[in-house]
């Protein structure tokens, strides 16, 4: 390496020559391939985005042949140190937002006016061969370092309403939140090349937005790492100019994480203990459709508004919709639907560690966090029985389909356990159900609205009592 100087990032210019710039990957781009028209070969091109301090970032862009560049990707993983050895430093103008505005959309923006070029006959990249400890160590501490102050970020609640079309202009921001789930990875064909691509989404929440929004990786190399790193209720992502638009599919807004993104895993700071410290005092969720009934802490006697089946559905899902997640309501109506002793499932199983909600064959939670808290010290079944049944209610104006009855609200109503319920012959479980059905009701309700998580409305029962037709008729005729 004789006549080769290193050099920091803050170092260069277009005047360098022979330079060795050490620093640690990042993030990087999947591999381009294209036909060459002078050659009628195969030909690459992959960019890795590249720091060497506390505030410098590059990035590096490598062309070659098609075998070349995908050596380099394979060879090359994200939070590697690397040596990038003789490139071309070619200016870019960073700072020219008409300039650069097309071309930050592909890739993270660098903090010096210049880029590396890696061609062939022109430079090459090389693995750290840890010849100095000290530096190696230094390098490999930015992965928790962000080079973007962690107070700049916004909060969930600040950017969730921010765009309501899905053809508006494309928003990049910077968000702090915390890994809440990991939904399993699916295959999209593009509309574009027909191939088959992988997509993971993430459910990310902060202290301001409990409830998640969605976050889409497309990238193979940020899948493979999130599959393997990310845990959920423990890993906290500094998310730097993530892309930020509705999707018409979940119809709110969500994240994308685009080749602009850079992520930091676990960045030290106190916004970071305090995310943990409010993600290990929030109630255990299981982020499925019926997470929500296990975790119902309404206070029934602050529900006092009044409300018809019509104007419920006017206002989760029609003409009367806003932008709160949620509504509480009281309606007076008769139950109609009540399965009590039918075919229909009354009785679900759900984990005694997390509350996720278990499958029918289903007798431990999938989750590796309760797997292990089970092998410490557990004895017995590692489930729980719980009440989830469907009801539905009718009034003047119509039926409400969605009305679900469970955990300790329909204990308390039914004044009956599961394990209870489960010993009752069929004639004593028809007693009990013609108790309710067919008759008139107060019923108090909270109304979760469908979003990118929960994607159906969900309607949930608070308190449920028999109304005599008197008290009915007034409450009907002054409504």
């Amino acid at each position: 390496m004789a006549g080769i100087v290193p050099k920091k990032i803050a170092e260069l210019n277009v005047d360098t020559r022979n330079a060795l710039i050490t620093a640690i990957i990042l993030t990087k781009t999947t591999p381009n391939t294209f036909l060459s028209r002078d050659s009628n070969e195969y030909r690459g091109v992959i960019t890795f985005t590249l720091r060497d301090s506390k505030r410098h970032i590059i990035n590096c862009k490598v062309w070659g042949t098609k075998e070349q560049v995908t050596d380099y990707s394979r060879n090359f993983k994200i939070y590697d140190i690397i040596d990038v050895i003789t490139p071309s430093i070619v200016p870019t103008l960073v700072y020219e937002k008409s300039t650069w505005a097309d071309n930050a959309h592909f890739q993270p923006l660098p903090t010096v006016p210049y880029s590396l070029v890696v061609n062939e006959g022109q430079g090459r990249l090389d693995k750290q061969n840890y010849r100095d400890i000290d530096t190696f160590r230094e390098l490999h501490n930015l992965r928790r370092v962000p080079h973007k102050p962690l107070c700049s970020a916004l909060k969930l609640q600040d950017i969730r309403y921010s765009t309501k079309e899905s053809n508006a202009k494309a928003q990049f921001v910077d968000l702090l939140v915390l890994v809440a789930n990991q939904r399993p990875v699916k295959e999209v064909r593009s509309k574009r090349s027909g191939e088959l691509l992988s997509c993971l989404e993430l459910i990310v929440i902060d202290s301001s937005y409990a409830d998640g929004v969605i976050l889409s990786i497309w990238q193979p190399d940020w899948i493979l790492r999130a599959q393997q790193y990310w845990e959920a209720n423990r890993t906290v992502l500094y998310l730097i100019e993530v892309k930020l638009s509705y999707s018409e599919f979940y119809k709110s807004t969500t994240l994308s994480f685009t080749g602009r993104t850079l992520a930091y895993e676990n960045p030290i700071g106190e916004e970071v203990d305090a995310l943990v410290q409010f993600a290990a005092g929030a109630a255990n969720k299981s982020w499925d459709a019926l997470a929500f009934t296990m975790n119902n802490q309404q206070d029934a006697d602050k529900i006092t508004t009044q409300m018809t089946v019509k104007q419920i559905y006017a206002r989760a899902e029609g003409h009367l919709k806003d932008d709160a997640d949620q509504f509480t309501a009281i309606l007076y109506a008769m139950l109609t639907h009540f399965d009590f002793d039918g075919t229909t499932q009354i009785v679900s199983r759900r984990c005694k560690s997390c509350q996720a909600l278990l499958k029918r064959n289903q007798t431990i939670c999938e989750s590796a966090q309760c797997q292990f808290t089970f092998s410490l010290n557990h004895e017995g079944e590692k489930y729980e029985y719980f009440f989830n049944m469907n009801v539905q209610f009718t009034d003047h104006t119509g039926t409400l389909l969605e009305g679900r009855l469970s955990g300790a609200v329909a204990e308390r109503i039914l004044a009956l356990t599961p394990l209870e319920y489960q010993a009752l012959n069929d004639e004593e479980k028809e007693k009990r159900k013609w108790k309710f059905l067919m008759e008139h009701l107060e019923v108090k309700l909270l109304i979760r609205k469908a979003n990118a998580v929960r994607r159906q409305l969900s309607i949930l029962v608070v308190d449920m009592k028999l109304i005599e037709i008197p008290a009915l008729a007034a409450k009907i005729s002054v409504f």
